[in-house]
Protein backbone atom coordinates (compact mmCIF):
# COMPACT_ATOMS: atom_id res chain seq x y z
CA UNK A 1 0.00 0.00 0.00
CA UNK A 2 1.04 3.59 -0.46
CA UNK A 3 0.62 5.28 2.68
CA UNK A 4 0.56 4.49 6.11
CA UNK A 5 -0.47 6.12 9.77
CA UNK A 6 2.09 8.34 10.42
CA UNK A 7 2.19 6.88 14.20
CA UNK A 8 2.42 3.35 12.55
CA UNK A 9 -1.25 2.53 13.36
CA UNK A 10 -3.07 0.41 10.68
CA UNK A 11 -6.24 2.91 9.77
CA UNK A 12 -7.74 0.81 7.05
CA UNK A 13 -9.12 -1.76 9.97
CA UNK A 14 -10.35 1.37 11.99
CA UNK A 15 -11.96 3.62 9.52
CA UNK A 16 -14.21 0.78 8.05
CA UNK A 17 -15.44 -0.40 11.54
CA UNK A 18 -16.04 3.62 12.40
CA UNK A 19 -17.55 4.75 9.02
CA UNK A 20 -19.38 1.41 8.19
CA UNK A 21 -20.02 -0.96 11.29
CA UNK A 22 -23.48 -1.48 12.78
CA UNK A 23 -24.02 -1.71 16.70
CA UNK A 24 -24.95 -5.36 17.36
CA UNK A 25 -28.26 -6.61 18.75
CA UNK A 26 -26.63 -8.22 21.60
CA UNK A 27 -25.71 -5.19 23.02
CA UNK A 28 -21.79 -6.54 22.12
CA UNK A 29 -20.54 -3.44 20.51
CA UNK A 30 -19.55 -2.73 16.92
CA UNK A 31 -19.17 -4.99 14.38
CA UNK A 32 -15.45 -6.31 13.23
CA UNK A 33 -14.05 -5.86 10.00
CA UNK A 34 -15.20 -9.52 9.03
CA UNK A 35 -18.37 -9.27 10.26
CA UNK A 36 -19.07 -6.38 8.21
CA UNK A 37 -17.68 -7.93 4.83
CA UNK A 38 -19.67 -11.44 6.20
CA UNK A 39 -22.91 -9.40 6.22
CA UNK A 40 -22.27 -8.05 2.49
CA UNK A 41 -21.47 -10.60 0.70
CA UNK A 42 -24.06 -13.04 2.53
CA UNK A 43 -26.78 -10.49 1.73
CA UNK A 44 -25.29 -9.82 -2.03
CA UNK A 45 -24.65 -13.71 -2.29
CA UNK A 46 -28.32 -14.59 -1.76
CA UNK A 47 -29.44 -12.97 -5.14
CA UNK A 48 -28.16 -15.90 -6.96
CA UNK A 49 -31.26 -17.93 -5.33
CA UNK A 50 -33.58 -15.16 -7.99
CA UNK A 51 -32.16 -16.50 -11.09
CA UNK A 52 -32.27 -20.16 -10.17
CA UNK A 53 -29.33 -20.90 -9.01
CA UNK A 54 -28.65 -23.35 -5.90
CA UNK A 55 -27.14 -22.72 -2.09
CA UNK A 56 -23.62 -23.96 -3.61
CA UNK A 57 -24.51 -21.45 -5.62
CA UNK A 58 -25.08 -18.75 -3.11
CA UNK A 59 -22.01 -20.34 -1.25
CA UNK A 60 -19.66 -19.88 -4.38
CA UNK A 61 -20.85 -16.17 -4.74
CA UNK A 62 -20.34 -15.39 -1.33
CA UNK A 63 -16.68 -16.70 -0.86
CA UNK A 64 -16.12 -15.09 -4.09
CA UNK A 65 -17.37 -11.93 -2.93
CA UNK A 66 -15.43 -12.35 0.13
CA UNK A 67 -12.47 -12.88 -1.20
CA UNK A 68 -12.48 -9.06 -3.02
CA UNK A 69 -12.74 -7.62 0.00
CA UNK A 70 -10.17 -10.07 2.09
CA UNK A 71 -7.44 -9.64 -0.14
CA UNK A 72 -8.14 -5.50 -0.98
CA UNK A 73 -8.98 -5.69 -4.47
CA UNK A 74 -12.38 -4.10 -4.72
CA UNK A 75 -14.28 -2.49 -2.19
CA UNK A 76 -17.85 -1.25 -3.20
CA UNK A 77 -18.86 2.25 -1.68
CA UNK A 78 -19.66 3.33 1.62
CA UNK A 79 -23.79 2.71 0.81
CA UNK A 80 -23.10 -1.16 0.48
CA UNK A 81 -20.25 -1.41 3.04
CA UNK A 82 -23.47 0.43 5.64
CA UNK A 83 -26.53 -0.34 4.56
CA UNK A 84 -25.92 -3.93 2.82
CA UNK A 85 -28.22 -6.82 5.02
CA UNK A 86 -29.48 -3.92 7.52
CA UNK A 87 -33.11 -2.85 7.97
CA UNK A 88 -32.12 -0.04 6.24
CA UNK A 89 -31.11 -1.87 2.95
CA UNK A 90 -30.52 1.34 0.91
CA UNK A 91 -27.02 0.85 -0.99
CA UNK A 92 -26.88 3.64 -3.84
CA UNK A 93 -24.80 6.10 -3.59
CA UNK A 94 -26.60 8.71 -5.75
CA UNK A 95 -29.79 9.53 -7.28
CA UNK A 96 -30.75 12.63 -9.81
CA UNK A 97 -34.77 13.65 -9.11
CA UNK A 98 -36.65 15.64 -11.50
CA UNK A 99 -37.75 19.46 -11.12
CA UNK A 100 -40.82 20.43 -12.85
CA UNK A 101 -41.84 24.03 -12.99
CA UNK A 102 -44.78 23.87 -10.83
CA UNK A 103 -44.92 24.39 -6.81
CA UNK A 104 -46.41 21.11 -5.60
CA UNK A 105 -43.92 19.42 -8.19
CA UNK A 106 -40.82 20.92 -6.54
CA UNK A 107 -41.89 20.50 -2.93
CA UNK A 108 -42.94 16.66 -3.49
CA UNK A 109 -39.13 16.31 -4.86
CA UNK A 110 -37.62 18.53 -1.75
CA UNK A 111 -39.79 15.81 0.35
CA UNK A 112 -38.05 12.84 -1.55
CA UNK A 113 -34.22 14.23 -1.68
CA UNK A 114 -34.79 14.19 2.21
CA UNK A 115 -35.73 10.49 2.06
CA UNK A 116 -32.53 10.15 -0.30
CA UNK A 117 -30.79 11.66 2.25
CA UNK A 118 -31.71 9.58 5.26
CA UNK A 119 -30.49 6.55 3.21
CA UNK A 120 -26.92 8.63 2.67
CA UNK A 121 -27.73 8.76 -1.00
CA UNK A 122 -26.24 12.43 -2.84
CA UNK A 123 -28.94 14.00 -5.29
CA UNK A 124 -28.74 16.20 -8.36
CA UNK A 125 -30.77 18.37 -9.91
CA UNK A 126 -31.29 19.99 -13.08
CA UNK A 127 -33.04 23.37 -12.20
CA UNK A 128 -33.31 24.33 -16.18
CA UNK A 129 -36.86 23.68 -16.13
CA UNK A 130 -37.47 26.41 -13.46
CA UNK A 131 -39.01 29.46 -15.10
CA UNK A 132 -36.58 32.63 -14.98
CA UNK A 133 -36.61 35.23 -11.75
CA UNK A 134 -39.58 37.70 -12.41
CA UNK A 135 -41.19 35.74 -14.58
CA UNK A 136 -45.37 35.90 -14.15
CA UNK A 137 -46.67 33.32 -12.14
CA UNK A 138 -50.21 32.41 -12.01
CA UNK A 139 -51.45 33.09 -8.78
CA UNK A 140 -53.08 36.26 -7.00
CA UNK A 141 -50.26 36.72 -4.41
CA UNK A 142 -47.51 36.61 -6.77
CA UNK A 143 -45.43 39.19 -8.16
CA UNK A 144 -43.21 37.23 -10.34
CA UNK A 145 -41.37 34.06 -9.87
CA UNK A 146 -38.38 33.87 -7.31
CA UNK A 147 -36.21 32.20 -10.22
CA UNK A 148 -34.41 28.86 -9.70
CA UNK A 149 -31.48 29.69 -7.67
CA UNK A 150 -34.04 30.65 -5.16
CA UNK A 151 -35.24 26.96 -4.51
CA UNK A 152 -31.19 26.31 -4.02
CA UNK A 153 -31.65 27.50 -0.42
CA UNK A 154 -34.51 25.24 1.01
CA UNK A 155 -32.83 22.10 -0.51
CA UNK A 156 -29.58 23.26 0.92
CA UNK A 157 -31.49 23.80 4.44
CA UNK A 158 -32.95 20.66 4.22
CA UNK A 159 -29.85 18.53 3.54
CA UNK A 160 -28.32 20.33 6.19
CA UNK A 161 -31.26 18.93 8.88
CA UNK A 162 -31.78 15.52 7.24
CA UNK A 163 -27.95 14.76 7.38
CA UNK A 164 -27.43 16.13 11.08
CA UNK A 165 -28.09 13.19 12.07
CA UNK A 166 -26.05 10.70 9.92
CA UNK A 167 -22.28 9.73 9.48
CA UNK A 168 -21.70 11.45 6.24
CA UNK A 169 -21.77 14.84 5.07
CA UNK A 170 -25.02 15.72 2.58
CA UNK A 171 -24.05 16.39 -0.86
CA UNK A 172 -26.14 17.36 -3.95
CA UNK A 173 -25.38 18.56 -7.70
CA UNK A 174 -27.00 21.52 -8.99
CA UNK A 175 -26.95 22.25 -12.85
CA UNK A 176 -28.29 24.75 -14.73
CA UNK A 177 -28.66 25.65 -18.73
CA UNK A 178 -25.74 28.10 -19.92
CA UNK A 179 -28.68 29.92 -21.56
CA UNK A 180 -31.15 30.06 -18.90
CA UNK A 181 -31.80 33.94 -18.49
CA UNK A 182 -31.18 33.25 -14.97
CA UNK A 183 -27.49 31.60 -15.75
CA UNK A 184 -25.67 34.69 -14.84
CA UNK A 185 -27.28 34.49 -10.42
CA UNK A 186 -26.51 31.06 -10.70
CA UNK A 187 -23.18 31.56 -11.80
CA UNK A 188 -22.47 33.76 -8.61
CA UNK A 189 -24.59 31.64 -6.51
CA UNK A 190 -21.89 30.61 -4.80
CA UNK A 191 -19.31 33.51 -5.20
CA UNK A 192 -18.83 33.54 -1.40
CA UNK A 193 -17.45 31.33 0.46
CA UNK A 194 -19.73 29.23 2.58
CA UNK A 195 -22.49 29.56 0.47
CA UNK A 196 -24.77 26.84 -0.29
CA UNK A 197 -22.04 24.72 1.66
CA UNK A 198 -24.24 20.94 0.86
CA UNK A 199 -24.44 21.73 -3.04
CA UNK A 200 -22.22 21.73 -6.00
CA UNK A 201 -23.19 23.54 -8.69
CA UNK A 202 -22.22 23.14 -12.51
CA UNK A 203 -23.39 25.12 -16.14
CA UNK A 204 -24.23 22.68 -18.24
CA UNK A 205 -22.48 23.86 -21.77
CA UNK A 206 -23.16 22.05 -25.37
CA UNK A 207 -20.50 22.39 -28.21
CA UNK A 208 -22.68 25.26 -29.56
CA UNK A 209 -21.94 27.32 -27.23
CA UNK A 210 -18.11 26.71 -26.97
CA UNK A 211 -18.17 27.69 -30.46
CA UNK A 212 -19.73 30.99 -29.84
CA UNK A 213 -17.63 31.24 -27.18
CA UNK A 214 -14.29 30.74 -29.52
CA UNK A 215 -15.96 32.97 -32.14
CA UNK A 216 -16.34 35.98 -30.14
CA UNK A 217 -20.43 35.57 -30.77
CA UNK A 218 -23.34 36.58 -28.84
CA UNK A 219 -25.71 34.23 -27.12
CA UNK A 220 -29.67 34.34 -26.79
CA UNK A 221 -30.98 33.82 -22.96
CA UNK A 222 -33.80 31.48 -23.31
CA UNK A 223 -37.45 31.66 -21.37
CA UNK A 224 -38.13 27.63 -20.36
CA UNK A 225 -41.56 28.91 -19.62
CA UNK A 226 -42.41 29.67 -23.42
CA UNK A 227 -39.07 28.71 -25.36
CA UNK A 228 -38.99 32.85 -26.27
CA UNK A 229 -35.67 34.37 -26.06
CA UNK A 230 -35.45 36.78 -23.28
CA UNK A 231 -32.46 38.49 -23.79
CA UNK A 232 -28.62 38.37 -25.82
CA UNK A 233 -25.57 38.27 -24.19
CA UNK A 234 -21.89 37.86 -24.84
CA UNK A 235 -20.55 33.91 -24.66
CA UNK A 236 -17.50 35.18 -23.27
CA UNK A 237 -18.76 37.33 -20.93
CA UNK A 238 -20.57 33.92 -19.04
CA UNK A 239 -17.27 32.33 -19.96
CA UNK A 240 -14.94 34.77 -18.14
CA UNK A 241 -17.32 35.20 -15.08
CA UNK A 242 -17.87 31.26 -14.54
CA UNK A 243 -14.16 30.67 -14.60
CA UNK A 244 -13.43 34.00 -12.05
CA UNK A 245 -15.85 32.49 -9.82
CA UNK A 246 -14.20 28.44 -10.27
CA UNK A 247 -11.18 30.35 -9.68
CA UNK A 248 -11.97 32.56 -6.55
CA UNK A 249 -14.25 29.46 -4.81
CA UNK A 250 -13.80 26.26 -6.66
CA UNK A 251 -17.56 26.79 -8.24
CA UNK A 252 -18.94 26.23 -10.83
CA UNK A 253 -17.67 23.60 -12.62
CA UNK A 254 -18.67 22.67 -16.04
CA UNK A 255 -20.52 19.85 -17.74
CA UNK A 256 -20.20 19.25 -21.18
CA UNK A 257 -23.63 18.07 -22.49
CA UNK A 258 -22.69 17.09 -26.08
CA UNK A 259 -20.28 14.83 -24.77
CA UNK A 260 -22.38 13.58 -21.72
CA UNK A 261 -24.99 12.49 -24.44
CA UNK A 262 -23.00 11.41 -27.77
CA UNK A 263 -21.92 8.35 -25.28
CA UNK A 264 -25.29 7.97 -24.20
CA UNK A 265 -26.72 4.88 -25.72
CA UNK A 266 -30.65 5.73 -24.30
CA UNK A 267 -30.91 8.86 -25.97
CA UNK A 268 -33.30 7.57 -28.33
CA UNK A 269 -34.95 5.91 -26.16
CA UNK A 270 -35.11 7.85 -23.15
CA UNK A 271 -33.78 11.35 -24.32
CA UNK A 272 -30.74 13.34 -23.10
CA UNK A 273 -29.22 12.98 -19.79
CA UNK A 274 -28.90 16.75 -18.25
CA UNK A 275 -27.39 16.45 -14.74
CA UNK A 276 -25.25 14.36 -12.46
CA UNK A 277 -24.59 13.19 -9.15
CA UNK A 278 -23.00 15.20 -6.51
CA UNK A 279 -19.13 14.73 -7.59
CA UNK A 280 -20.33 14.68 -11.71
CA UNK A 281 -19.30 10.90 -12.59
CA UNK A 282 -22.88 9.44 -12.66
CA UNK A 283 -24.81 11.08 -15.73
CA UNK A 284 -28.62 10.01 -14.50
CA UNK A 285 -31.85 10.32 -15.50
CA UNK A 286 -34.85 11.75 -13.29
CA UNK A 287 -35.18 9.02 -10.81
CA UNK A 288 -32.18 6.71 -11.62
CA UNK A 289 -29.94 5.59 -8.98
CA UNK A 290 -26.97 4.01 -9.17
CA UNK A 291 -24.25 2.10 -6.99
CA UNK A 292 -20.68 2.32 -6.40
CA UNK A 293 -17.50 0.70 -6.21
CA UNK A 294 -14.10 0.87 -7.57
CA UNK A 295 -10.89 -1.86 -8.08
CA UNK A 296 -7.68 -1.08 -5.94
CA UNK A 297 -5.21 -0.82 -8.52
CA UNK A 298 -2.45 0.06 -6.18
CA UNK A 299 -2.21 -3.95 -5.81
CA UNK A 300 -2.30 -5.35 -8.79
CA UNK A 301 1.40 -4.80 -9.67
CA UNK A 302 3.47 -8.05 -10.28
CA UNK A 303 7.12 -8.55 -11.49
CA UNK A 304 6.93 -5.01 -12.06
CA UNK A 305 4.28 -4.97 -14.41
CA UNK A 306 0.08 -4.75 -13.97
CA UNK A 307 -0.95 -8.41 -13.63
CA UNK A 308 -3.69 -8.37 -16.43
CA UNK A 309 -5.31 -12.04 -15.32
CA UNK A 310 -5.89 -10.97 -11.23
CA UNK A 311 -7.42 -7.46 -12.99
CA UNK A 312 -9.92 -9.13 -15.34
CA UNK A 313 -10.98 -11.92 -12.53
CA UNK A 314 -11.51 -8.82 -9.82
CA UNK A 315 -13.43 -6.82 -13.01
CA UNK A 316 -15.21 -9.72 -13.46
CA UNK A 317 -16.69 -10.38 -10.12
CA UNK A 318 -16.66 -6.85 -9.16
CA UNK A 319 -19.85 -6.53 -12.20
CA UNK A 320 -21.23 -9.46 -10.60
CA UNK A 321 -21.10 -8.11 -7.23
CA UNK A 322 -22.67 -4.63 -8.32
CA UNK A 323 -25.33 -6.49 -10.41
CA UNK A 324 -26.67 -8.03 -7.57
CA UNK A 325 -26.52 -4.93 -5.77
CA UNK A 326 -29.25 -3.57 -7.75
CA UNK A 327 -31.48 -6.61 -6.82
CA UNK A 328 -30.89 -6.47 -2.75
CA UNK A 329 -31.06 -2.59 -2.22
CA UNK A 330 -34.00 -0.94 -0.85
CA UNK A 331 -34.93 2.70 -2.61
CA UNK A 332 -36.20 4.94 -1.30
CA UNK A 333 -39.27 5.46 -3.83
CA UNK A 334 -41.20 3.03 -6.07
CA UNK A 335 -40.15 5.22 -9.63
CA UNK A 336 -36.40 4.82 -8.07
CA UNK A 337 -36.98 1.04 -7.78
CA UNK A 338 -38.55 1.20 -11.39
CA UNK A 339 -35.74 3.01 -12.75
CA UNK A 340 -32.61 0.91 -11.12
CA UNK A 341 -34.13 -2.02 -12.70
CA UNK A 342 -35.08 -0.93 -15.87
CA UNK A 343 -31.39 0.58 -16.57
CA UNK A 344 -29.51 -1.38 -14.24
CA UNK A 345 -27.07 1.22 -14.29
CA UNK A 346 -23.60 0.21 -12.67
CA UNK A 347 -20.60 2.64 -11.38
CA UNK A 348 -17.43 0.51 -11.72
CA UNK A 349 -14.36 2.82 -10.76
CA UNK A 350 -10.69 2.43 -9.95
CA UNK A 351 -8.77 3.83 -6.86
CA UNK A 352 -4.91 3.28 -6.21
CA UNK A 353 -3.78 4.39 -9.81
CA UNK A 354 -1.19 6.80 -8.40
CA UNK A 355 0.37 4.34 -6.22
CA UNK A 356 0.14 1.84 -9.04
CA UNK A 357 2.44 4.94 -10.81
CA UNK A 358 4.62 5.27 -8.00
CA UNK A 359 5.37 1.26 -7.89
CA UNK A 360 6.23 1.20 -11.65
CA UNK A 361 8.51 3.87 -11.64
CA UNK A 362 6.07 5.74 -14.06
CA UNK A 363 5.56 9.53 -13.54
CA UNK A 364 2.09 10.74 -13.33
CA UNK A 365 2.07 13.90 -15.48
CA UNK A 366 3.65 11.90 -18.88
CA UNK A 367 3.09 10.36 -22.09
CA UNK A 368 3.93 6.57 -19.86
CA UNK A 369 1.09 7.54 -17.73
CA UNK A 370 -1.30 7.82 -20.37
CA UNK A 371 0.07 4.60 -22.09
CA UNK A 372 -0.86 2.45 -18.82
CA UNK A 373 -4.32 4.32 -18.77
CA UNK A 374 -4.89 2.94 -22.33
CA UNK A 375 -3.59 -0.48 -21.49
CA UNK A 376 -5.55 -0.46 -18.11
CA UNK A 377 -8.71 0.84 -19.27
CA UNK A 378 -9.34 -0.80 -22.36
CA UNK A 379 -9.03 -4.25 -20.08
CA UNK A 380 -11.60 -3.08 -17.88
CA UNK A 381 -13.70 -1.91 -20.47
CA UNK A 382 -13.85 -5.24 -22.31
CA UNK A 383 -13.84 -7.51 -19.76
CA UNK A 384 -16.94 -5.69 -17.85
CA UNK A 385 -18.96 -5.56 -20.90
CA UNK A 386 -17.72 -9.86 -21.37
CA UNK A 387 -19.44 -10.21 -18.02
CA UNK A 388 -22.52 -8.15 -18.80
CA UNK A 389 -23.16 -9.99 -21.50
CA UNK A 390 -22.65 -13.42 -19.64
CA UNK A 391 -24.76 -11.73 -16.95
CA UNK A 392 -27.45 -11.27 -19.87
CA UNK A 393 -27.63 -15.13 -20.40
CA UNK A 394 -28.16 -16.10 -17.05
CA UNK A 395 -30.54 -13.14 -16.19
CA UNK A 396 -31.79 -11.00 -19.20
CA UNK A 397 -31.39 -8.10 -20.38
CA UNK A 398 -31.90 -4.83 -18.51
CA UNK A 399 -35.44 -3.63 -19.47
CA UNK A 400 -34.93 -0.44 -21.68
CA UNK A 401 -32.44 -2.46 -23.90
CA UNK A 402 -33.64 -2.40 -27.52
CA UNK A 403 -31.76 -4.38 -30.65
CA UNK A 404 -29.50 -1.04 -31.33
CA UNK A 405 -27.15 -2.26 -29.57
CA UNK A 406 -24.87 -4.98 -30.57
CA UNK A 407 -25.76 -7.70 -28.21
CA UNK A 408 -27.90 -8.77 -24.88
CA UNK A 409 -26.37 -7.01 -22.67
CA UNK A 410 -27.01 -6.65 -18.36
CA UNK A 411 -26.47 -3.33 -17.71
CA UNK A 412 -26.65 0.11 -19.77
CA UNK A 413 -23.57 1.61 -18.43
CA UNK A 414 -20.99 0.11 -16.15
CA UNK A 415 -17.79 2.08 -15.82
CA UNK A 416 -17.39 5.19 -13.57
CA UNK A 417 -14.13 6.87 -11.77
CA UNK A 418 -15.33 8.32 -8.35
CA UNK A 419 -13.78 9.98 -5.75
CA UNK A 420 -13.48 7.33 -3.20
CA UNK A 421 -13.01 8.99 -0.22
CA UNK A 422 -13.69 6.49 2.06
CA UNK A 423 -13.20 3.07 0.58
CA UNK A 424 -9.74 4.76 -0.66
CA UNK A 425 -8.59 5.00 3.37
CA UNK A 426 -10.49 1.41 3.86
CA UNK A 427 -7.97 0.23 1.17
CA UNK A 428 -5.12 1.90 2.02
CA UNK A 429 -4.45 3.60 -1.51
CA UNK A 430 -4.88 6.91 -3.32
CA UNK A 431 -8.22 8.07 -4.22
CA UNK A 432 -9.65 7.59 -7.54
CA UNK A 433 -7.41 9.02 -10.37
CA UNK A 434 -5.86 11.50 -8.49
CA UNK A 435 -2.23 11.61 -7.95
CA UNK A 436 -1.14 11.09 -4.28
CA UNK A 437 -1.31 14.32 -1.96
CA UNK A 438 1.65 15.06 -0.30
CA UNK A 439 4.48 13.50 1.59
CA UNK A 440 3.09 14.32 4.62
CA UNK A 441 -0.45 15.04 5.08
CA UNK A 442 -3.30 14.91 7.35
CA UNK A 443 -6.67 13.85 6.61
CA UNK A 444 -9.66 15.88 8.88
CA UNK A 445 -11.18 12.76 9.37
CA UNK A 446 -12.18 10.18 12.18
CA UNK A 447 -10.21 11.13 14.97
CA UNK A 448 -9.81 14.33 16.78
CA UNK A 449 -6.82 16.16 14.97
CA UNK A 450 -7.57 13.76 12.11
CA UNK A 451 -5.24 11.12 10.68
CA UNK A 452 -1.77 11.55 9.82
CA UNK A 453 -0.26 9.74 6.69
CA UNK A 454 3.22 9.35 5.39
CA UNK A 455 4.19 8.09 2.02
CA UNK A 456 5.62 4.62 2.57
CA UNK A 457 6.93 4.44 -1.02
CA UNK A 458 9.01 7.58 -0.36
CA UNK A 459 10.22 6.29 3.25
CA UNK A 460 11.65 3.57 1.67
CA UNK A 461 13.40 5.04 -0.98
CA UNK A 462 15.29 7.61 1.70
CA UNK A 463 16.19 4.81 3.70
CA UNK A 464 17.90 3.14 0.73
CA UNK A 465 18.97 6.44 -0.62
CA UNK A 466 20.57 7.24 2.64
CA UNK A 467 21.33 4.38 4.60
CA UNK A 468 19.04 5.65 7.37
CA UNK A 469 15.90 3.79 9.21
CA UNK A 470 12.89 4.05 8.35
CA UNK A 471 11.97 5.89 11.19
CA UNK A 472 14.88 8.53 10.46
CA UNK A 473 13.71 8.54 7.12
CA UNK A 474 10.22 9.37 8.24
CA UNK A 475 11.33 12.17 10.64
CA UNK A 476 13.16 13.43 7.22
CA UNK A 477 10.25 13.68 5.75
CA UNK A 478 8.04 15.52 8.35
CA UNK A 479 10.80 17.92 8.63
CA UNK A 480 10.28 19.15 5.34
CA UNK A 481 14.08 19.10 4.29
CA UNK A 482 15.27 18.49 1.14
CA UNK A 483 15.43 14.80 0.57
CA UNK A 484 18.26 14.94 -2.09
CA UNK A 485 17.11 11.74 -3.81
CA UNK A 486 18.55 10.47 -6.83
CA UNK A 487 16.24 12.04 -9.97
CA UNK A 488 15.50 8.78 -11.85
CA UNK A 489 13.75 7.63 -8.19
CA UNK A 490 12.58 11.68 -7.41
CA UNK A 491 10.45 12.15 -10.68
CA UNK A 492 7.81 9.45 -9.44
CA UNK A 493 6.56 11.40 -6.96
CA UNK A 494 4.73 13.89 -8.49
CA UNK A 495 1.96 15.53 -5.68
CA UNK A 496 -1.18 17.51 -5.82
CA UNK A 497 0.12 20.72 -6.70
CA UNK A 498 3.51 19.58 -8.61
CA UNK A 499 1.44 18.59 -11.16
CA UNK A 500 0.04 21.10 -14.11
CA UNK A 501 -3.72 22.04 -14.63
CA UNK A 502 -3.05 20.82 -18.01
CA UNK A 503 -1.61 17.50 -16.79
CA UNK A 504 -4.69 17.13 -14.55
CA UNK A 505 -6.76 17.25 -17.93
CA UNK A 506 -5.25 15.58 -19.75
CA UNK A 507 -5.35 12.44 -17.13
CA UNK A 508 -8.84 12.82 -16.83
CA UNK A 509 -9.67 12.78 -20.66
CA UNK A 510 -8.02 9.84 -21.03
CA UNK A 511 -9.82 7.79 -18.56
CA UNK A 512 -13.01 9.19 -20.44
CA UNK A 513 -12.26 7.40 -23.17
CA UNK A 514 -12.65 4.00 -21.45
CA UNK A 515 -15.52 5.27 -19.00
CA UNK A 516 -19.24 4.47 -19.68
CA UNK A 517 -20.03 7.25 -17.23
CA UNK A 518 -18.18 10.06 -16.27
CA UNK A 519 -15.50 11.06 -14.68
CA UNK A 520 -14.99 12.40 -11.11
CA UNK A 521 -11.41 14.39 -11.16
CA UNK A 522 -10.30 17.75 -9.28
CA UNK A 523 -8.30 19.85 -11.11
CA UNK A 524 -6.10 21.14 -8.59
CA UNK A 525 -4.32 24.33 -9.12
CA UNK A 526 -1.45 26.42 -6.53
CA UNK A 527 -2.41 29.66 -5.46
CA UNK A 528 -0.77 31.73 -7.80
CA UNK A 529 -3.18 30.74 -10.72
CA UNK A 530 -4.70 33.22 -12.27
CA UNK A 531 -8.72 33.00 -13.51
CA UNK A 532 -6.63 32.62 -17.22
CA UNK A 533 -5.78 28.74 -15.86
CA UNK A 534 -8.70 28.21 -15.07
CA UNK A 535 -10.00 29.36 -18.44
CA UNK A 536 -7.54 26.77 -20.17
CA UNK A 537 -8.51 23.98 -17.84
CA UNK A 538 -11.96 24.16 -19.25
CA UNK A 539 -11.45 24.80 -23.16
CA UNK A 540 -8.84 21.78 -22.85
CA UNK A 541 -11.59 19.79 -20.69
CA UNK A 542 -13.96 20.46 -23.77
CA UNK A 543 -11.57 19.72 -26.45
CA UNK A 544 -10.14 16.48 -25.25
CA UNK A 545 -13.59 14.84 -24.78
CA UNK A 546 -14.47 15.18 -21.17
CA UNK A 547 -17.81 15.20 -19.89
CA UNK A 548 -17.26 17.40 -17.23
CA UNK A 549 -14.56 19.00 -15.00
CA UNK A 550 -14.00 21.31 -11.87
CA UNK A 551 -10.89 22.98 -10.18
CA UNK A 552 -9.98 23.92 -6.94
CA UNK A 553 -7.08 26.78 -6.69
CA UNK A 554 -4.86 26.25 -3.14
CA UNK A 555 -6.58 28.28 -0.14
CA UNK A 556 -9.68 29.43 -2.39
CA UNK A 557 -11.51 27.51 0.91
CA UNK A 558 -12.19 28.35 4.22
CA UNK A 559 -11.72 24.34 5.31
CA UNK A 560 -9.20 22.16 5.43
CA UNK A 561 -9.61 18.83 4.47
CA UNK A 562 -6.35 18.02 3.69
CA UNK A 563 -3.32 19.32 5.05
CA UNK A 564 0.37 19.16 3.95
CA UNK A 565 2.60 18.84 7.65
CA UNK A 566 5.52 19.73 8.09
CA UNK A 567 7.37 19.51 12.12
CA UNK A 568 9.88 22.41 11.80
CA UNK A 569 9.94 25.44 9.97
CA UNK A 570 9.15 29.23 9.68
CA UNK A 571 5.58 30.59 10.19
CA UNK A 572 6.36 32.06 6.28
CA UNK A 573 7.48 28.01 5.61
CA UNK A 574 4.69 26.57 7.05
CA UNK A 575 2.48 28.75 5.28
CA UNK A 576 4.11 28.07 1.86
CA UNK A 577 3.88 24.04 2.99
CA UNK A 578 0.09 24.08 3.71
CA UNK A 579 -2.03 23.05 0.40
CA UNK A 580 -6.14 22.53 0.12
CA UNK A 581 -8.49 20.25 -1.81
CA UNK A 582 -11.05 20.80 -3.46
CA UNK A 583 -14.04 21.10 -1.27
CA UNK A 584 -16.75 19.82 -3.64
CA UNK A 585 -18.93 17.63 -1.79
CA UNK A 586 -17.25 13.76 -1.82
Amino acid sequence: MGSVLANGRDVNAEVLVAKHGRFLDDGGGRETADQIIDRVTTKLAAVEQRYSQGASSVRDTAAKFRSLMATNRFWPSGRILNSCGTRQGQMSSCFVLPLADNFNSILETLGLAANCHRGGGGTGFDLSPLRERGATIHAPEAAGASGPVSWLQLFDVETAVVMAGGKMRGANMASLDVRHPDIIEFINAKSTVGQLPNFNISVAIDDRFMRSLEAGDRIDLVSPVCNRVSGRIEACDIWYLLCENAWRTGDPGVLFVDAINRGNRLYDKLGPLRTTNPCGEQMLYPYEPSNLGSINLAVMCRSGDVDMAVLEETVADAVHLLDNAVDASRYPDARIAAMAQANRRLGLGVMGFADLLVVLGVRYDSEAALRLIDKIGEKIRSVAWDTSRELAKLRGVFPNWSSSWESPVRNCAITTIAPTGTISMVAGCSSGIEPRFAAYWNKDVLYPGGVQYIDKNLVDDVCRAHGVSPADAAQWIRSGKPLELPLAIAAKYRYAHDVSGLWHTRIAARWQRYTDNGVSKTVNLPATATAGDVDEVFRTAWREGCKGICVYREGSRDRDLLERRQEAGTADQMRQSKLLVSQRNV
